[in-house]
């Protein structure tokens, strides 16, 4: 073979290899040259949100919890040592009973101090709906929701307050007003920040209204007792269906940005540079129906029934959901997988509540009854109150003299226990 025949070998191979890519790239991009329909799963997203019933401001529970502090926004500061002590154990329960032993005057004077506060948390509790703004765009500021949950706190304890003065039935309908509030919350909401502040609020009612139960004679106790302790948690309370049908609109406004040729920052979605070959390959639709498939099948798990939740959700963590990669919308289908498996810590704490509300129900009726602790561990086998997940009694912790349930969030936190 004379040294032509090798020039011309060579540029047949060196042809070859840079037809094979270029071959290749044009199928892509003519795999990738259209967008898919909205899909039925994507339809029923964008209805559920756009069939929202309008709702008044004056009627709507969110406009009163956006603007509890409007005209006070340095409430806080203005605190006295001793509020500010208080405030600042009160969100866990067994912490705020330890600080109001040691200061019980404080929660006289925060209640004095920030009347106006509590007033308006009043307001917000005799709402009848709940609509709250979903944000179009990442720069969108969330839902502002502290300001309603500390003012939780002082409305909790002034239910404390109630019960020392031996007022059972005020007791009874400031819970009830309270719990009725925030479980219609998660029963409306459309963000996942509202599902998880109204959860912690519906959390704080149990762990407090303890806290106002044991401050009244064991006689009146269980007159206290709010109805709503006693109603199971219905699957819309405990769905994440509504909320995370916000989060899909939220997620497929930031990434169309994000991708978006002519848009702001390129490289803000998921630290993915939206480059030409990138965008080209990125289908909106097609990644708007990936999303809204895997919201609504997470929209279903969490409505599983509570024997079962467990399962799926070990199903969740493997990843056993996950589509197969597809040359059709890669940019997308990467995207869509991003930190799915996270949903279920979102799962898990709206579900632990109705373990959470059986245990505080249960407690409450021990104590009424009179029971002590070395008869505990006999009554919680023959109550029908028992473990949501697998129907098991609830444990009985005689070192701490407490009541606990073990729900489905990991390690410690999955641990409640109520001292009887």
């Amino acid at each position: 073979m004379d040294g032509s025949d090798v020039t011309a070998g060579l540029g047949k191979a060196l042809a070859a290899l840079v037809a094979v890519p270029v071959v290749a790239l044009l199928l892509l991009l003519a795999i990738n040259s259209r967008d898919e329909a909205p899909s039925a799963d994507a339809a029923r997203l964008a209805a559920m949100l756009r069939e929202r019933p309008a709702l008044a401001d004056a009627a709507n529970g969110y406009v009163h919890a956006r603007d509890l502090s409007a005209g006070h926004p340095g409430y806080r500061d203005a605190r006295s040592p001793e509020v500010a002590a208080l405030a600042a154990a009160c969100p866990d329960a067994g912490a705020c009973a330890a600080a109001l032993e040691s200061d019980a005057a404080a929660v006289g004077e925060w209640i004095a101090a920030e009347r106006w506060l509590l007033e308006r948390y009043r307001a917000m509790l005799a709402t009848g709906g709940w609509r709250e703004e979903i944000p179009a765009d990442v720069a969108d500021a969330l839902p502002p929701y502290g300001d309603a949950l500390e003012a939780q706190k002082l409305y909790l304890l002034a239910a404390r307050e109630r019960a020392r003065a031996g007022d059972a039935a005020a007791v009874r309908d400031l819970l009830e007003r309270d719990l009725g509030f925030w479980r219609r919350v998660m029963a409306s909401s459309n963000l996942l920040v509202t599902k998880m502040a109204a959860g912690a609020a519906v959390e704080r009612n149990f762990a407090f209204g303890h806290l106002a139960l044991r401050a009244l004679p064991a006689a009146s106790a269980a007159q206290a007792v709010p109805p709503s302790w006693r109603r199971p948690l219905s699957v819309p309370e405990r769905s994440l269906a509504g909320a995370l049908a916000g989060e899909w609109h939220f997620s497929t406004s930031a990434l169309r940005k994000a991708m978006d040729q002519d848009g702001g920052d390129r490289a803000a979605f998921a630290g993915l540079p939206a480059s030409r070959l990138q965008r080209l390959v990125f289908k909106e639709q097609a990644t708007a129906n990936l999303f809204a498939a895997r919201m609504a099948g997470l929209g279903r798990l969490s409505e599983r029934p509570y024997a079962e939740l467990a399962g799926a959700l070990d199903v969740l963590a493997r990843g056993g959901d996950e589509r197969p990669w597809s040359v059709y919308n890669p940019v997308g289908a990467i995207l869509a997988g991003i930190a799915a498996p996270a949903y279920g810590e979102y799962i898990v704490r709206v579900s632990d509540l109705e373990g959470r509300r059986r245990l505080a129900l249960l407690v409450a009726e021990l104590r009424a009854a009179g029971v002590s602790g070395d008869d505990a561990a006999l009554a919680l086998s023959a109550t029908p109150l028992r473990n949501p997940y697998d129907d098991a009694p609830f444990e009985w912790d005689a070192d701490a003299g407490a009541v606990v349930f073990r729900g489905l969030r990991e390690g410690e936190r999955g641990r409640y226990a109520v001292p009887l």
